[in-house]
C-alpha cells in the first residue's frame, strides 16, 4: 500500500470512527424519548379516565345534595299539611250537626279559620258511600272510593279526581267515630285535604345552576302528576321513567328495582347527542317520586375545567418534554464541534449581559421600593394626621348633643312641675338624641367598610319604587326648608335591575340631606334619573344627578370631599351639624356595587354630584300587551318643558301607543277637539298641573265641556291634596307624581279603567293607632329598656308582657292560646337563648299562629347583613334601636298590610 492509498483509508477509518460515535450519541436520547412518550401516553390516558371518573363522582354527589335538599323541603312542605287536617277533623268531631248541610257549612269555616285558600287546598268529607262534600255541598261519588277502603288510619295518595281539575296530594284522615249529622242524614267516614301539585312548586324547584335545571314531580309508577307536559321539558313523555331506562348510554336499565334498595339514585344518559345528568329519590310516604334533571355541561362545571386544564398541561407537557430531548440529542451530537463551542462561548457572553441587565433592573425596583415606601410612610403619616384632627372634631360634634341632653336633663329636674318647659325641653332632648344616634351610625358604618366587612344584598327590585320612596322620605325636608324640589326622569327603558335597595337608597338620600342642609331657606334641589347607552348586553347604565344652588364648595375641598374625616371649615358650613363621613361612605360603597361618583361645584352657587352605576337588567318582563288589550293606542300629553313631553314619548316606545304632545293647555284642548271631530279621538289625555294660560285643572274642565271626555290623568311634581277637591269636580280621573314612569302610569291607568271611568279617592286616615288595643310580647333582657319600651307601648294604647331572653319568650308562646298575642317583639342578643334561635324555635311550634303571627326584629344590630339574618331566621321586619314609636308603627302596618295580601 502506497502513502498516498494508507492516508486515504486513514481519513476513512476517523470518518467513520466519527460517523459512528454520532449515531451512539443520536440512538440513546431518540430511545429514551421514545419510551418516555410511550409512558406519557400510556399514563396519559389511564390519567383521562380516572378524571372522567371522578367528574361522574362529583356531578354525582352535587346532585344528590341538591336533589335531598329540595326532597327535604318539600317533605316538610307535605308533612306540614298534616297538622292543618289533623286540627280540621278535631274541631269536626267537637261540634254536633243536626243535618249534613251544617258538617258542610263548618267546611268553609274551618277553611276560613285555619287559614288556607280554596284554590289552594280543599277540605272534604267523604261518607261511607263514597260521596264527597266540600264547602260547596255534594260533589257526586270520588273516583278514589276504593283508596279509602283499605281500613288505615291515615295515609297519602296522588289523586286525578275529576271532581277538580288538576293533581293533588290526598291527605286522608278516618275518623274516630262516624260524623252523624241526623236523622236521613249523611254518616261521614274520612275526612281528606286535596292539596293542587302546582301550588307548592316553590318547594321543589330550584335555584341551583342559574335555574337551569328540571325538576319533575310523579307518581311511584314514574309517570306525570297530570296530562299536561311543558313545551319547555327535556322529556315529553307521560311515563317519564320508561323513557329514561330507554335513554342512550343509560347504565341503570331498572330503574324502579335501584330505588328500591336506596334513597337516590343518580346516573348520566345522553339524547340528541347531548349529555344529561339526573338524580331520582322516593317520598314514599306521599307516593311520589323527585327527579332532578341538568344538561351535564353546568353541573361541576369547575370541576370540568380543572380536569381540562390538567389535559391541556399534560399535553403542553409531552410536547416541550419531546421537544427538549429532540435538543439534548443534537446537542449530543455536535458537541465535539468548535461551531459548539463558540455558541456557548456567546450564550454564556449572553447570559452575563443578561444577568447584568436583571442586576440593574434588580437596583431600580429596590429603588422603587424605597420610594413607594417613602409615599406609603408619607400617606399613613397623612392618614393619621387626619384621624386626630377627625377624632378632635369628633369629640366636639359628639360632646355637642351629649352637653345638650346632660343640660336639659338637669333643667327638666328643675322645673319638673312647668308642663311648658317640660315639653319644651323633651323636645329638644329628642332631638340632640337622634342628631347623636346619626353621628355613631356614621362611625359605625366607616368602620365596617374599611374593615372589609360591608357586603351587598342583592335583589331584583324596581326602580321606580326606589325613587318614590326617595321621594317620600326628603320631600318633608324640602318642604320644612321651603325648598323647591324636583324629580326628573330621562330615557327610562329598563325599570327592573337586580340591585342592593337597601345600599343604593342609603347613597341618594345621602347626596339629597346634603342638597338640603347646604342649601339656604327657599333654595331649588333636583333630583334627575337618567338611563345612558348600554355598555354590556345584560347591563343597564344609569346615571343619577343630584343638583342644587346652596353653598357650593372650594376647588382645594372638592379634591378630598370624599375622603373620610374631612369636612370643609368655613364661617357658613361650620353652622352645619356633620361628620364628616357621609361622602366617604357613599364613594365606598360605589366602588363595592362598581360605579363612579364625581362632583361640579362653585362657591355661592351650589354643587351637582354625578352618580354613574351599571345594574343587571331583570329578567321579570313587563306586559307590553296591556294597552292593546284595553284598546289604549293613541295619548296626548301636555306640558310646558318639552323635555318632559319627549321622554314620555320614548317611555312608551314599543307599547303600541301613539304619543302627541303640546305645551300649553289650549294647544291640548284644540288638538282633543280636532282628533274627536277626524274620527280618531285620544284615549288617554295627561296634563301638566302648572301650565302657562291654561293651567291642568282649567285644561280638563274645558275638554269635559266641549268633548266626549277622554280619562284624563293630571301630572304634577307637587303635592295634589290641596287641589284634589277641584281637580276631581273639574274632571280629572287621577293624580300622576313626577317624575313619569311607565310602571306607575299603568297601574293608574288600570285604576281609572277598572273603577268605571274614576279612580277613587284615597281613604281618610283612622285616628285610631295600629298598635292601639294589641297585646304584645316582648324579649328584652335590659331592664331599663324594657321599663321604656313598655310606658312607650302603653302610650300607644297596647299593653305587652316582658320576658328577659329568648328560652323564656318562646315558652311563653308555646304555653298561649291562640289569639292571646298579636305581636312578638325580638330582641337578638340575649342570654340563655338569642333572637334569631327563639324565632326559629317558635316557627317550628305546631302551636296554631307559630307561623303566622308577626315577629320583629328590636335590635341594636342595624347594618344591612343584620337585618338579612334576622329575615332569614324567620322574622318579618326589622327595627333599630333606640326605638322611635314611629317607625314601629310604620314597620306593624306594613307587616300586617303584608299579610293581608
Amino acid at each position: 500500500m502506497d502513502c498516498a492509498a494508507y492516508h486515504n483509508y486513514d481519513r476513512g477509518n476517523v470518518a467513520g470512527m466519527k460517523w459512528m460515535k454520532t449515531k451512539q450519541n443520536i440512538v440513546l436520547p431518540a430511545v429514551l424519548a421514545a419510551g418516555l412518550i410511550l409512558f406519557l401516553l400510556v399514563g396519559g390516558g389511564y390519567f383521562s379516565g380516572y378524571l372522567q371518573e371522578q367528574i361522574f363522582r362529583e356531578r354525582s354527589t352535587q346532585l344528590n345534595e341538591i336533589t335531598d335538599q329540595v326532597r327535604i323541603n318539600l317533605n316538610n312542605a307535605l308533612d306540614a299539611h298534616w297538622i292543618y287536617l289533623t286540627a280540621a277533623v278535631n274541631l269536626l268531631e267537637e261540634g254536633e250537626y243536626a243535618a249534613g248541610d251544617e258538617a258542610v257549612a263548618t267546611l268553609g269555616k274551618l277553611e276560613e279559620l285555619l287559614e288556607t285558600e280554596s284554590y289552594s287546598a280543599i277540605l272534604m268529607l267523604v261518607d261511607s258511600q263514597g260521596n264527597c262534600y266540600d264547602r260547596e255541598g255534594k260533589h257526586g261519588v270520588w273516583s278514589d272510593l276504593d283508596r279509602i277502603s283499605t281500613g288505615e288510619e291515615r295515609y297519602t295518595f296522588i289523586s286525578d279526581s275529576f271532581i277538580y281539575e288538576g293533581s293533588y296530594w290526598a291527605f286522608v284522615e278516618k275518623l274516630d267515630a262516624p260524623l252523624e249529622t241526623g236523622a236521613g242524614g249523611p254518616a261521614f267516614t274520612h275526612a281528606v285535604l286535596l292539596k293542587d301539585v302546582n301550588t307548592l312548586a316553590q318547594y321543589y324547584s330550584s335555584a341551583a345552576y342559574g335555574s337551569r335545571n328540571e325538576t319533575y314531580i310523579l307518581k311511584s309508577n314514574g309517570t306525570r302528576m297530570h296530562d299536561k307536559v311543558s313545551d319547555g321539558n327535556t322529556i315529553q313523555a307521560y311515563n317519564v321513567l320508561t323513557v329514561l331506562e330507554g335513554m342512550e348510554g343509560q347504565k341503570i336499565p331498572d330503574i324502579r328495582a335501584a330505588l328500591q334498595g336506596r334513597d337516590a339514585v343518580s346516573t348520566n344518559f345522553m339524547m340528541d347527542g347531548k349529555e344529561y345528568y339526573y338524580c331520582l329519590t322516593s317520598l314514599s310516604a306521599y307516593d311520589t317520586l323527585l327527579l332532578f334533571l341538568i344538561p351535564a355541561e353546568f353541573v361541576a362545571s369547575g370541576t370540568v375545567e380543572m380536569v381540562g386544564m390538567v389535559l391541556r398541561t399534560l399535553l403542553i407537557l409531552i410536547v416541550v418534554l419531546f421537544i427538549m430531548l429532540a435538543l439534548a440529542a443534537v446537542s449530543m451530537a455536535r458537541q465535539h464541534s468548535s461551531a459548539r463551542l463558540f455558541k456557548r462561548e456567546q450564550e454564556n457572553l449572553r447570559r452575563q449581559e443578561e444577568m447584568n441587565r436583571r442586576l440593574e433592573e434588580s437596583n431600580t425596583m429596590l429603588q422603587r421600593a424605597k420610594e413607594s415606601a417613602e409615599q406609603a410612610f408619607q400617606i399613613a403619616e397623612e392618614a393619621n394626621r387626619a384621624k386626630s384632627s377627625f377624632l378632635s372634631n369628633m369629640s366636639h360634634d359628639i360632646r355637642t348633643p351629649m352637653n345638650a341632653i346632660v343640660g336639659f336633663a338637669a333643667l327638666l329636674a328643675r322645673d319638673a312641675g312647668n308642663p311648658e318647659k317640660v315639653l319644651e325641653y323633651t323636645k329638644k332632648i329628642t332631638a340632640s338624641s337622634q342628631h347623636l344616634l346619626g353621628l355613631i351610625n356614621d362611625i359605625l358604618d366607616i368602620s365596617k367598610i374599611e374593615a372589609g366587612k360591608t357586603t351587598l344584598n342583592l335583589s331584583d327590585e324596581s326602580v321606580v319604587d326606589l325613587i318614590e320612596n326617595i321621594d317620600s322620605i326628603i320631600r318633608p325636608q324640602m318642604k320644612a326648608k321651603g325648598h323647591t324640589f324636583e324629580v326628573y326622569s330621562r330615557e327610562l327603558k329598563h325599570e327592573r335591575v337586580v340591585m342592593d335597595k337597601l345600599r343604593l337608597n342609603q347613597i341618594l338620600l345621602n347626596l339629597l340631606s346634603n342638597a338640603v342642609k347646604y342649601t339656604p331657606d327657599g333654595g331649588h334641589v333636583t333630583l334627575t334619573v337618567q338611563e345612558l347607552p348600554q355598555l354590556a348586553k345584560h347591563l343597564a347604565h344609569y346615571r343619577f344627578i343630584v343638583a342644587d344652588n346652596g353653598y357650593g364648595m372650594s376647588e382645594e375641598y372638592q379634591q378630598k370631599i370624599f375622603h373620610a374625616f374631612t369636612r370643609e371649615e368655613d364661617s357658613v358650613t361650620n353652622k352645619i351639624q356633620g361628620t364628616g363621613l357621609g361622602m366617604a361612605i357613599t364613594k365606598n360603597l360605589l366602588d363595592l356595587m362598581g360605579g363612579k361618583i364625581s362632583v361640579e361645584s362653585q362657591k355661592g352657587k351650589g354643587s351637582t354630584f354625578t352618580v354613574d352605576l351599571e345594574l343587571h337588567i331583570s329578567e321579570q318582563a313587563m306586559d307590553r300587551d296591556f294597552w292593546q288589550k284595553h284598546n289604549i293606542t293613541r295619548l296626548l300629553a301636555a306640558d310646558d318643558e318639552e323635555v318632559i313631553c319627549q321622554n314620555i314619548q320614548m317611555t312608551m316606545e314599543g307599547t303600541g301607543v301613539a304619543v302627541s304632545y303640546a305645551l300649553d293647555g289650549r294647544s291640548a284642548l284644540e288638538q282633543v277637539k280636532q282628533a274627536e271631530e277626524a274620527g280618531e279621538p285620544f284615549h288617554i289625555v295627561l296634563l301638566d298641573w302648572k301650565m302657562p294660560g291654561m293651567d291642568g285643572v282649567e285644561t280638563a274642565q274645558r275638554i269635559c265641556q266641549e268633548t266626549a271626555q277622554p280619562p284624563i290623568l293630571l301630572l304634577t311634581s307637587s303635592d295634589w291634596p290641596e287641589i284634589e277637591e277641584e281637580g276631581r269636580a273639574a274632571g280629572i280621573d287621577a293624580f300622576l307624581p313626577k317624575p313619569f314612569f311607565l310602571t306607575s302610569f299603568r297601574q293608574k291607568v288600570e285604576g281609572v279603567l277598572g273603577k268605571g271611568g274614576t279612580e277613587p279617592a284615597p281613604a281618610e286616615p283612622e285616628g285610631k293607632g295600629i298598635l292601639e288595643g294589641m297585646h304584645i310580647l316582648v324579649a328584652e333582657d335590659n331592664e331599663i329598656n324594657a321599663e321604656i319600651l313598655s310606658e312607650l307601648l302603653d302610650m300607644a294604647g297596647a299593653s305587652c308582657h316582658i320576658c328577659e331572653n329568648g328560652q323564656l319568650v318562646a315558652e311563653a308562646f308555646a304555653a298561649s292560646a291562640p289569639g292571646q298575642y298579636q305581636l312578638i317583639l325580638m330582641d337578638v342578643q340575649m342570654p340563655v337563648l338569642n333572637g334569631y334561635d327563639a324565632t326559629r324555635k317558635i316557627r317550628g311550634m305546631s302551636h296554631p299562629l307559630a307561623v303566622r303571627i308577626p315577629i320583629i326584629a328590636m335590635t341594636a344590630n342595624a347594618f344591612a347583613e343584620d337585618i338579612r339574618d334576622a329575615l332569614e331566621a324567620g322574622m318579618n321586619a326589622h327595627v333599630a334601636k333606640p326605638i322611635d314609636m314611629g317607625v314601629l308603627e310604620q314597620t306593624v302596618r306594613a307587616v300586617l298590610e303584608a299579610q293581608e295580601e
